[in-house]
């Protein structure tokens, strides 16, 4: 038995040394089954298997908005129906380890879809609303942003530009009810290739959808008197001074009446008083991040100019990249500052323009991942339990195992064996769970407070690349946890085993 006659003999040798032979197989599939059948038990799991199918077909296949409970019932009857067929199949102490791993990886696969889908859905968002690099000119004199464009649409990078200006003003309604807001002043004909707001407008009284050529339409308000400039405002920013379609604003910039020498010198007062100007509620956006949708207020370029009171003045230039070079924008932007001739260019990509938003999310999903891989190993720690206490179990017949004839290095990988199948068994179960919960979770459409979290649902974003990280981490933690029983069975001498009681 030592030879192990059951190997083919044409695999290499590392191979044989790792993958069982099929009466190692065997032996270490005896030693996880149970020995006695329950028929209640096997008529249970099959009624919640049942149940089960029951339950998510009414969830996913019938139509209508989902409850949080039917949502728990439908995320507690798989994990039920899973524990129940494990136990008509294996032991106790193998359907504990097995359901150990599958929670863990179960979590872990929610865990990282959740964060990833927050950063993708954010990244969205923020580039929605934003261009992809942003050139900007130190000092207040960017006029020639028409040449500029012109050179910068000759790259190959670039798909389109716009040129914009930024703004912190008041926004005034009544009299009485203001906001601080930051006025974007966006080119109408240009930006609808840069920006993708047209998703975000949400549609009129009329119900019609709108338009960013709604902010060019001068009309009159709904009190009535001459035609005014429209604007486009958030939703949040609405809601707070229960703004609606139609109705007439104030724009106050108060910064104009501060005279700027450019020299490097503080500002001071100048004679000319703040500019006011009343403007229309031409549309409401909503982007579902609390940030934009609170503080954002959008106009045509001109009207901005004039607010700000610096001429044929801008803040900088709005460049969508390529969709293959979008996440090298800040490689992008350095060169495309090289070739404008360096300083006093200087680039700005979407991410760092959200610098300590990504950054936050990029180290949550990192301490989360890091939290839930000790579930995994807490699983891990099961498997180390339930094999020692099956060489334990199993003292006697793995004496007389060897006293036939079968090798140390053999008795190794009996143990290794069933312990890789409790791992193999949980992480696909794990998996399976996981994305089954991430479904779950898309389908039920969560709703979250855009205030605390900045987006107003639960996102998920099920990558590829991290369900194999996942199942390829766990199946290796679950390898090494099997190092000490197997070898502590490899170490029982015959003699050891057949004197005992």
């Amino acid at each position: 038995m030592s030879r192990s006659p059951e190997r083919s003999g044409k695999e290499p040798g590392w191979l044989r040394s790792l993958w069982p032979s099929p009466h190692e197989q065997l032996i270490a599939r005896r030693y996880l089954i149970r020995y006695r059948q329950s028929r209640f038990l096997n008529w249970f799991a099959a009624f919640s298997v049942l149940i089960t199918l029951a339950i998510e077909a009414y969830y996913f296949l019938l139509p209508g908005q989902k409850t949080f409970l039917l949502g728990m019932v439908a995320l507690v009857a798989p994990l039920c129906s899973i524990i129940a067929a494990l136990l008509t199949v294996l032991s106790v102490f193998s359907t504990v380890a097995v359901v150990g791993v599958v929670l863990g990886v179960a979590a872990l696969t929610v865990v990282m879809a959740v964060t990833s889908g927050f950063q993708g859905e954010i990244r969205n968002r923020v580039i929605g609303l934003n261009a992809h690099v942003l050139i900007l000119k130190y000092g207040l004199d960017f006029q020639d942003y028409d040449e500029t464009m012109k050179k910068l649409l000759d790259q190959p990078e670039v798909k389109a530009a716009s040129p914009f200006v930024y703004h912190e003003m008041l926004l005034a309604k009544d009299g009485f009810r203001t906001a601080g807001v930051l006025v974007k002043g966006i080119d109408i004909k240009r930006a609808s290739a840069v920006l993708d707001m047209q998703r975000w407008l949400l549609p009129g009284p009329d119900g019609k959808p709108l338009s960013l050529a709604a902010l060019s339409l001068d009309q009159s308000p709904r009190d009535g008197g001459p035609p005014l400039p429209g604007l486009l405002v958030g939703r949040e920013l609405a809601r707070r001074l229960k703004l609606q379609s139609g109705e007439r604003v104030r724009l106050v910039s108060p910064l104009v009446g501060l005279d700027w020498t450019g020299e490097g010198a503080p500002a001071r007062r100048s004679e000319d008083p703040p500019r006011v100007q009343e403007f229309r509620i031409a549309g409401i956006f909503s982007a579902g991040f609390d940030e934009y949708d609170r503080r954002l207020l959008m106009v045509t370029l001109p009207k901005a100019q004039e607010l700000v009171g610096l001429g044929n003045t801008v803040t900088g230039i709005e460049l969508r990249l390529r969709d293959q070079h979008v996440d090298a924008a800040r490689l992008i932007g350095d060169k495309l500052v090289q070739f404008l001739g360096g300083p006093p260019f200087r680039s700005v990509d979407w991410e760092e323009l959200n610098h300590n938003l990504f950054t936050a999310l990029r180290l949550q999903k990192a301490v989360l991942t890091l939290v839930l891989f000790l579930i995994i190993l807490v699983a891990a720690c099961n498997i180390v339990a339930s094999l020692t206490l099956l060489v334990v179990e199993k003292t006697r017949e793995v004496a007389i195992l060897r006293a036939m004839g079968m090798s140390a290095p053999s008795v190794a990988s009996v143990f290794r064996t069933a312990g890789m199948g409790i791992g193999v068994l949980g992480t696909s179960l794990g998996l399976v769970m996981g994305l089954l919960t991430c479904a779950l979770v898309r389908r039920l459409g969560y709703l979250l407070d855009a205030k605390v979290y900045m987006i107003d649902h639960l996102p998920t974003d099920v990558s590829s690349f991290e369900v194999a990280f996942i199942g390829g981490m766990t199946l290796l933690i679950c390898l090494l946890s099997t190092l000490y029983p197997a070898l502590r069975a490899a170490r029982l001498r015959p003699a050891d085993g057949l004197r005992m009681d």
